[in-house]
């Protein structure tokens, strides 16, 4: 490489134009992404009578305990 060629790799940056729409369109697929799985898992339930639980509470360290229809207590993180 010549002192021309990496001056020029210097001094060319992405208008600021083109760094917004690719970052609108990471954030558009990244949406696209999040519905697509939350329509895949739609009909996948945390209890295993396929019901939607009956309860919700706080459990330690940030987990979330629910309560389901048949007494079952399921813990997710």
């Amino acid at each position: 490489m010549s002192v021309g060629s990496t001056e020029l790799l210097r001094t060319r940056r992405p208008s600021k134009r083109s760094v917004l729409l690719v970052l609108g369109a990471v954030c558009v697929i990244v949406f696209v992404a999040g519905m697509a799985a939350a329509w895949h898992n739609r009909h996948h339930t945390l209890c295993k009578d396929g019901k939607p639980p009956t309860a919700q509470e706080a459990g330690i360290l940030g987990q979330t305990v629910y309560r389901c229809h048949n007494g079952q207590m399921v813990t997710t993180s």
